[in-house]
């Protein structure tokens, strides 16, 4: 079982899209796949239509007995729950921000998360865990359990600045060197016509991180993206023949493919 947290310490960089897309791309590619909702806004929860549930993150990580398995969900789309692809899901408002606070005095709070998966690592291929700008308790879990990283980027000086400032965090939490960090950077939301900004982010990216630029690109094509958002399902779903559903499922394979 691979676990992968999906981080950015800005908004604004399709990190919740690039999670759902991703997700459903590998399932639908036959592999397991668990997406674990640790953002705020619960977005992944909403778009997997999971939002009305008895249980979800919070009674995982609070409750070192918790069952997983109860909070475990098949995700809905179009009506659909779907075979390969589950989600534990998150509570909207400022509910998110009080597990953080009802963590601080748990013992091992940073590990709970991982404690907890290794109950099912039979049963999924991969874990893909969605999370907020923020460094918190969550964030913390989702680093401590993640094996591997993915940074969606805009082609922005804050968004790169936001990588140096994960991959510091990621070193921190785990005591490892950068170079220990198994990560891929992957380009989003990109626009060729703005060709200054286009060119700067293409150098930038290769003097700094040469070895961890995904191959693939998702050019800007907003109304794919906003349209298949609107309808709470993946862009290969919304329109299979677009361009925008091939970036997603051309990713989903060089996951697959860049396992140690």
């Amino acid at each position: 079982m691979r676990v992968i947290t999906i981080a950015g310490r800005k908004g604004g960089i399709k990190k919740t899209t690039t999670t759902v897309n991703t997700a459903y791309e590998l399932a639908q590619k036959g592999k397991r796949v668990l997406v674990i909702d640790f953002d705020g806004q619960g977005d992944a929860t909403s778009f997997l239509r999971r939002d009305k549930t008895e249980f979800y993150v919070a009674d995982v990580l609070l409750d070192r007995k918790f069952d997983i398995d109860k909070a475990i969900y098949p995700a809905i789309i179009k009506g659909d729950e779907q075979e390969n692809l589950s989600i534990i899901p998150a509570r909207g408002g400022d509910v998110m921000s009080k597990l953080n606070m009802d963590m601080v005095s748990l013992p091992k709070r940073e590990e709970r998360l991982l404690r907890h998966l290794e109950s099912v690592q039979d049963r999924f291929d991969f874990v893909l865990i969605d999370t907020s700008p923020e460094t918190s308790i969550l964030s913390m879990n989702a680093v401590i359990a993640a094996d591997e990283f993915i940074f969606p980027t805009t082609f922005t000086d804050r968004s790169f600045e936001g990588i140096d400032v994960l991959l510091e965090h990621i070193q921190d939490a785990k005591f490892i060197d950068e170079d220990e960090i198994d990560y891929l950077i992957l380009p989003v939301g990109i626009d060729k016509r703005v060709k200054s900004t286009y060119s700067y982010g293409l150098e930038y990216l290769a003097e700094r991180f040469p070895h961890n630029i995904a191959q693939t690109t998702v050019w800007h094509r907003q109304s794919d993206f906003e349209n298949a958002e609107l309808d709470h399902v993946p862009v290969s779903v919304y329109k299979p023949s677009s361009t925008t559903a091939m970036y997603y499922k051309n990713f989903a394979k060089e996951v697959i493919d860049n396992e140690c």
